[in-house]
Formats: C-alpha cells, sequence, structure tokens
C-alpha cells in the first residue's frame, strides 16, 4: 500500500505597466493538487522437487489518480491600453475570473507469474496481466498481456563447468505483449462532455436587465472517441550474457524486434463536421523497432593498489511505420499536431507516414546558389508540375539516432579514484525552430506589431531571408545532431584516522554536463522529441562534497 499527495499555490501579480500585460493590473493565484493510491495483493508458493524448483505467484493491484486545479484573477482583458486626456491610464470595472477542474484515473490489475527451474541450468518463466483502464469505454477497457522467457545456463552443463576461461555463458529468449494507455490528452476521451472556455472567451450580456453587463462564460463540447483502446507491443528477443576470466570481461548481446500495434496519437485530424474538434486522441496505426545492444564491462588492471574499470553500452535500432489505421494509400500521413513550427501557424514539421520512422520531418528541399548559400522561397520542384506546392515537401530524417552508445570508467589508485561517464548519439536530426522563427530580418520580422524590436538569431545573417513564403519549411533548418556528451567527471581522495575523532572520510570535486562535441548549430544536440523550440539550457554545475565518519 501506498499513498502519495503533492499541493502547491502559485500567486500572480501583474503590474498595471507591465509591457506586453493584456490586463489593466491583475492578482491572482493558482492552487493544483494531485494523490496516487496503490494498494496491491499477492500470494507466493515455492516448492522444490529434487532438481525442481517451483515458483508460482497470483495478485491484484489497484491505482487511483486524481488531480485538480483552481485558480482565480482580478482583471480584464484588453489588447490595446486607454489613456484619457490628461494621459492617465483608463481605468475600467474589475472583471474576475476563475477557474477549476478535476480529473482521475484508475488502473485496476490481476496478474499471475510462473517460475521453474531445473538442476539450476533450465529456467522457464511465463505472465499474464489483465489490465483494465478507466480511460477506455467498457468495451476496450480491459487487454491480456502476456510473456514467456527462457534461459539456459550453458556454463553449468558438463563440458564447460570447470573451464578456467569461459566463467558465465546464458542462452535467453523472450517474449512478451505489454501496453500503454497514457492518452496525453485528458483522461475522459470517450465521454461527451463539455469544458469551460477559457482566453476570453465569454458572452457579454445585461442578464438581469438591471443595465449593466456581466460575463457569461461559455462551454464547448469536447471531442469523443468511443472507440479508443489500449497500445499494445509485441516484443520477440533472444540475447546471451558472457563472462570470461573471473568475469574481469562480461557482457551481453541481444537481438530484439518490437513491433506496437494501435499508436495512441494524443491529436490525430478528423474530417470538418465528424467530431466537435478537428482533432481528437486515436489509435493510428502499427509501428515497427528492431535492433542490437550489446554491453561490455571489463576489468583491464586489477592488482591491490590499482584497479580500472570500463563500461561502454551500445544500441543499434530502426523504427518504421507499417501501417495507418485510415490510410487508402502509401502517401497517406498524419502530422504530429502537438509540434508547429513557431514561425508559421498551421504548419506542421513532424509526421506519421508509411514506410517511414515516426516523426519523420516533412520539409521542402532547399536550392543553393554557388557559394553554398540558401535561396529565399527556392525550392525543387520534386513533382515536375511545375509548381511549388505541399506536394514537392518531402520526408527528411528524424530525431532518433541510428545508433547510441556509453562510455564510463573509473580508475582507483591507493586513495586516490577518478571518473567518468559519457553518451552519444549519432544520426539523429533537430529542427532548428529557433533559427528558423527568427531568420526573418525584414522590417516584418525585426518590427513587432508592438512597436519594439524584436531579437534575432545571428544564424540570420548568414541566410538574409526578408520573410518569404515558407522559408521555415527548409530542409536547411533540419541539422545533424550527431554529439558526444561528457555527463560527469569525478575526483576524489579517500582517507583514515584523523586525530582521535575522525576515523575516516572522502573529499571530492565533480563536474556535471562539461562538455559537448558536436556539430549541431543550435543551443542543444540533445533534446526530446527533435524540436528545438524553448529548450532551457542544461547547466554546468560543480559540486565539491566532504564526507566524515565519527
Amino acid at each position: 500500500m501506498a499513498l502519495e499527495r503533492a499541493y502547491g499555490k502559485q500567486t500572480t501579480i501583474i503590474p498595471v505597466d507591465a509591457i506586453g500585460n493584456l490586463f489593466y493590473g491583475s492578482t491572482g493565484y493558482e492552487k493544483k493538487y494531485k494523490t496516487n493510491k496503490l494498494l496491491t495483493y499477492y500470494m507466493q508458493y515455492v516448492k522444490e522437487l529434487g532438481k525442481q524448483k517451483f515458483d508460482v505467484m497470483g495478485g491484484y493491484e489497484w491505482q487511483h489518480f486524481y488531480g485538480s486545479m483552481n485558480n482565480a484573477y482580478d482583471g480584464i482583458i484588453k489588447s490595446v491600453p486607454g489613456f484619457d486626456d490628461s494621459g492617465n491610464a483608463t481605468t475600467y470595472p474589475s472583471s474576475p475570473t476563475s477557474d477549476k477542474w478535476a480529473s482521475e484515473s484508475f488502473l485496476v490489475s490481476f496478474f499471475g507469474r510462473l517460475n521453474y527451474t531445473l538442476a539450476d541450468k533450465y529456467l522457464i518463466t511465463a505472465t499474464l496481466r489483465n489490465d483494465r483502464s478507466s480511460r477506455f469505454s467498457k468495451d476496450n477497457r480491459s487487454a491480456l498481456f502476456p510473456s514467456a522467457a527462457f534461459a539456459w545456463k550453458i556454463n553449468e552443463e558438463n563440458f564447460l563447468k570447470n573451464s578456467r576461461t569461459i566463467s558465465d555463458l546464458k542462452l535467453r529468449l523472450g517474449y512478451g505483449v505489454t501496453g500503454q494507455q497514457d492518452i496525453g490528452l485528458g483522461d475522459y476521451p470517450y465521454l461527451a462532455i463539455y469544458t469551460k472556455s477559457k482566453d476570453g472567451a465569454y458572452y457579454y450580456m445585461d442578464v438581469d436587465g438591471d443595465g449593466k453587463y456581466d460575463y457569461i462564460t461559455t462551454y464547448r463540447p469536447d471531442a469523443v472517441n468511443i472507440k479508443l483502446k489500449w497500445e499494445q507491443t509485441t516484443t520477440y528477443n533472444a540475447g546471451i550474457d558472457f563472462g570470461f576470466l573471473n568475469n574481469r570481461i562480461s557482457g551481453s548481446i541481444d537481438g530484439y524486434y518490437r513491433k506496437t500495434d494501435d499508436l495512441i496519437n494524443a491529436k490525430t485530424t478528423v474530417s470538418a463536421g465528424t467530431n466537435f474538434k478537428n482533432t481528437v486522441p486515436s489509435n493510428i496505426g502499427s509501428l515497427e523497432n528492431k535492433g542490437v545492444e550489446f554491453t561490455l564491462n571489463v576489468k583491464p588492471i586489477q592488482t591491490k593498489n590499482l584497479t580500472w574499470d570500463v563500461s561502454f553500452n551500445l544500441t543499434q535500432n530502426n523504427n518504421k511505420i507499417t501501417k495507418l489505421t485510415a490510410a487508402t494509400n502509401d502517401s497517406y500521413n498524419i502530422p504530429d499536431l502537438t509540434m508547429s513550427p513557431s514561425a508559421g501557424t498551421g504548419s506542421y514539421i513532424r509526421y506519421f507516414a508509411t514506410g517511414y520512422p515516426a516523426f519523420s520531418y516533412k520539409v521542402y528541399q532547399q536550392v543553393y546558389d554557388n557559394n553554398g548559400k540558401p535561396i529565399e522561397g527556392l525550392f525543387v520542384d520534386r513533382n515536375g508540375d511545375g509548381v511549388i506546392n505541399d506536394d514537392d515537401r518531402y520526408y527528411h530524417h528524424n530525431p532518433n539516432p541510428l545508433v547510441a552508445m556509453g562510455l564510463s570508467s573509473k580508475i582507483v589508485y591507493k586513495q586516490f579514484d577518478f571518473g567518468f561517464s559519457s553518451h552519444a548519439n549519432i544520426g539523429n536530426y533537430m529542427y532548428n525552430d529557433v533559427a528558423a522563427r527568427s531568420a526573418n530580418i525584414g522590417s516584418s520580422g525585426v518590427w513587432s506589431t508592438s512597436n519594439f524590436l524584436s531579437n534575432v538569431q545571428t544564424s540570420a545573417l548568414k541566410t538574409n531571408f526578408v520573410g518569404k513564403t515558407n522559408w521555415f519549411l527548409s530542409d536547411y533548418y533540419v541539422q545533424n545532431a550527431s554529439f558526444l556528451k561528457i555527463d560527469n567527471i569525478t575526483v576524489g581522495y579517500s582517507f583514515k584516522n584523523i586525530g582521535k575523532v575522525i576515523s575516516g572520510g572522502r573529499i571530492s570535486c565533480a563536474v556535471q554536463n562539461p562538455f559537448t562535441f558536436t556539430k549541431y548549430k543550435g543551443l542543444d544536440p540533445e533534446i526530446s522529441g527533435g524540436v528545438d523550440k524553448d529548450m532551457y539550457p542544461r547547466p554546468i554545475v560543480t559540486v565539491i562534497g566532504l564526507s566524515l565518519k565519527f
């Protein structure tokens, strides 16, 4: 049994003369409350019969998520301030606003597991889960998730048991189905509900006939999808664990094939008039991933005074969308509506398309001059029809790396120690939204409608774009974001017996995020989703520590 609670309150005060203020002064607060309750019951039975061992377990799990918010603000929404004849800001009657919402969801699971071991060499595991989520309708609420695994400890066989070279060798085979019910857009997509309108969506009328107008809040119906169901991922994998020379060299190699069906997309475009919104959470199709994972741990030096440990891992993965539910031909695609270029309202940069990786960038092919400089507004007519339009956009790279690697090492010499950790991605690409949105150095780009100058990136001076159509959809802004990052460097010294009080201790210095090596032109080559938009810079942190034992 477990219970988590969180509560927060934020007070906001906006002065009358705040730059860019849409209110004639505003004071208010926002409160949030969250709880997570977990209840688990299980029973386990273990029995040994000679060389056989049975381990049977069954259980029940209940989880409840709840969140609520309420706010209240005092202020009237206006887009342009008014002034009287004396130059003082015009006063308006206060228009208090408030809002509140609550959301909850439940997960209920029944599960069972069987472990069978024979002669401590052959191991079989089988599990079965029945999960039920309140985020789906009654017809789709429940789903079964089976799994099975087999392992063979080859090093325990007679022909290897006394080997001085091979200290560990195990073959593994596995199969399993997992589910995903995190919709990412509310907890009630299958219910016909109304939501309170926001952002100044009010109806202004004299309700009680007293000659004074009141603000009447409007409500809107939300999108409904009663057919939404569990996203399910089926995985097949085979692997080998190995160890040599008393495990001074150890590691594993795994190959896997993973197929996800009924992919959940939080915002899927629907035809006008078929729902209460133009987007709705939907199961959109199937995606497959296949690749190899490799880990290696080595102790190159292991003596009384000096030890050296090195760890390395590598993952190679290819993913491809194999099916889109609503597809009628191979050219069908679904834009990712959760991310659009800042410079292009109503345009989208990431897409789901059959035969391509998820979140592939869909862009125009840029034309360059003899000096390698992009020519604004000039793109390749890829279909040869003499017209540059959306049909000439093509799928160009994606945010996912072809290879991901990690390397860490630690050296200990007597009382001194030194270590570092790093990781690298190769073949991942980033859409540089920061550069694209500030590329326009024409009057419309640097001079705001609110009568102040806007900052632009220095990269705008390399293109000199002046705001012609669709420059932000150029493949020029899809940039190679491969990188090597040193995540942590640590140096320390351990000591014993200082005086009669201190029996031991350690002094250390650690630096986090010290170095990044990349050709990417933006702020950071590692941003989830592959769109460099409003990312807060990762700081370089230095920590000096001292620990003492008394």
